[in-house]
């Protein structure tokens, strides 16, 4: 596409010439031949001319309509001089009305506090001369959206901008989706520490129990070689002993269910009625002013695993859960059969599959996020000194992810605290240790040549965006100065014009020569012209008619590297 200002130029050229004729005319009464030829080819040129823009704007106006992107270009005064179809629709999905050309933006957004903050600095960067790209979020049904908005100054010659090109790009899926990546880095982080203690504390507890065990051998010993030198003193003395070593090898006991080196005798357990057997000692070790509330449901899948261990697990869960409620509350146990889904399951960590779901949920103090992410660290407490030893949550981590399962906490200052136990059903094999995933393709590389500033910057976000590497060049030469000195892009797009000059030809020959199996998609502005009319051309070349949206041009050049 010529640039404006030269064909303006031309087509006044080619008028004035038009007119010259046309009083040559009206002056003579017999008109030459050559004058005949020359009016004639004046007035094909000129109609060629208009019918080639006609073509072109209409193009250009039906690509950026159909755009994904919310496109505004805003004038100096701040008034809008074009919106495209998805600009109008997102600001009637958001806000409820249209903006319309011709609307002040600081005026349209008045009663947008929001948006008119961050838009219209933005805007006057923009209009001053300088390139933005910012990523910006907006309140908005169905919840919060983010853009990415990349604002360019529209120049004409050396002259101060004429106006602002604003491309607002949602990426509210993709940042939610960079936002769930950074939960599971973060606990897959959270995972691999708690590996590295549980590894530790295994082989700590190791130790101590076998100091634990010299320390209860020395005591048998020496009971009775001294039974009848004991005195009352003595025999107190050797009771104290051994309570504390007793303490100690429960510490220890802890140690090793939280690093999951504990044997454990599992069997098929029905938890409705393990729930139901320890509902008196459960309420006993709560105070009087706490509900203990059963809702575990019927019919529940068996799980395999070792019961007395889960019921030492559920009486720590509720007297965390009692220690929480110092004014007293309600503690309810659910239990219910779960079909994991692998989205579930990729979340938590573990295979798809039956599952049985234990919750033990209380209205308490609730922790905040800091003092949640600690929880299952042995040794943490936020208790007093001489109040806990910050191993209960620890051991009953270890105990679940020894069995099979997984252990997730949920909390909130003063929303109380919810544990799920996740515990595989009783026909279901241990789940496999996750895997990394796999690296992702390398990005697939395009060569994109385009004279019109315009068109080239929306094709090159719309393929940037999709996760391509595009080189974009504005002429022939520069394409070809590229390929020479090493691009080698595993696609070619350009206007179908490229076919009809010998530099384009050469361009389209050399590219399937350095890279063979390189497709070229050609965009032409014709619907029904194929690769019949552009002979001599290699043939692994595509057509793709215009207009089209930019959706179908995507789908397209997927399909072609894919």
């Amino acid at each position: 596409m010529d640039d404006p200002t030269q064909l303006r130029q031309q087509i006044l050229a080619l008028q004035q010439r038009n007119g010259e004729l046309e009083n040559r005319l009206a002056q003579q009464a017999e008109v030459s031949p050559l004058d005949n030829v020359l009016l004639r080819r004046v007035h094909e040129q000129l109609e060629q001319r208009f019918d080639q823009t006609l073509a072109e704007r209409r193009l250009f106006i039906e690509l950026v309509d159909h755009s994904l992107a919310n496109v505004f270009v805003i004038a100096p005064d701040l008034r809008l001089q074009a919106i495209n179809r998805t600009g109008r629709q997102t600001f009637q999905r958001l806000h409820g009305f249209c903006l319309r050309v011709g609307d002040r933006l600081d005026e349209a957004l008045a009663g947008l506090p929001q948006p008119l903050q961050c838009l219209l600095p933005l805007v006057n960067r923009a209009l001053a001369g300088e390139t933005v790209i910012e990523s910006v979020a907006f309140d908005g049904p169905p919840y919060r959206r983010h853009y990415e908005l990349r604002i360019t100054p529209l120049h004409s010659d050396e002259r101060p901008p004429l106006s602002a090109c604003l491309f607002a790009y949602d990426i509210t899926e993709r940042t939610l989706e960079q936002e769930r990546l950074r939960e599971a880095e973060q606990a897959l982080r959270q995972a691999q520490k708690m590996e590295a203690v549980g590894q530790l504390t295994g082989g700590i507890a190791h130790d101590f129990n076998n100091l634990l065990g010299g320390i209860f051998g020395a005591l048998e010993l020496a009971k009775p070689r001294l039974s009848g030198l004991q005195s009352d003193e003595v025999s107190r003395l050797f009771g104290i002993i051994e309570q504390n070593a007793s303490k100690a090898a429960s510490l220890v006991q802890r140690l090793l269910a939280f690093s999951r080196r504990q044997t454990l005798l599992p069997r098929a357990t029905d938890i409705q009625q393990l729930v139901g057997d320890m509902l008196a000692l459960l309420q006993s070790s709560l105070r009087s002013d706490i509900e203990l509330i059963d809702r575990t449901a019927s019919q529940l899948w068996p799980t395999c695993i070792d019961p007395s261990q889960l019921e030492s697990a559920l009486l720590n869960l509720c007297i965390n859960a009692r220690d929480a409620m110092p004014d007293g509350g309600t503690l309810v146990i659910h239990c219910e059969n779960l079909e994991m889904t692998p989205a579930q399951a990729q979340r938590l960590r573990l295979a798809p599959g039956q599952y049985l779901h234990l919750r033990v949920e209380d209205n308490g103090q609730g922790m905040p996020a800091e003092v949640a992410q600690r929880a299952f660290e042995p040794f943490y407490t936020t208790k007093p000194l001489g109040q806990g030893t910050g191993l209960g949550l620890s051991m009953v981590y270890g105990f679940v992810q020894q069995s099979g399962g997984q252990m997730h906490l949920d909390s909130t200052p003063g929303n109380g605290t919810c544990v799920h136990l996740y515990l595989p059903r009783a026909e279901n094999l241990p789940p496999p240790e996750p895997q990394s995933l796999p690296a992702p393709p390398p990005a697939r590389s395009i060569l994109l040549i385009e004279d019109q500033a315009a068109m080239k910057l929306v094709i090159s976000e719309l393929l940037s965006e999709a996760g391509y590497d595009v080189h974009a060049f504005a002429s022939i030469d520069r394409a070809l100065a590229a390929l020479r000195k090493g691009l080698r892009p595993d696609l070619l797009v350009g206007n179908i014009a490229l076919s009809d000059s010998p530099k384009g030809r050469q361009l389209i020959e050399m590219n399937a020569a350095l890279t063979p199996g390189c497709t070229a998609l050609l965009i032409t502005g014709y619907a029904t012209q194929t690769l019949a009319d552009h002979d001599g051309l290699p043939t692994n070349i595509e057509i793709i008619s215009s207009p089209f949206e930019l959706k179908a041009l995507l789908e397209r050049v997927t399909h072609i590297l894919g």
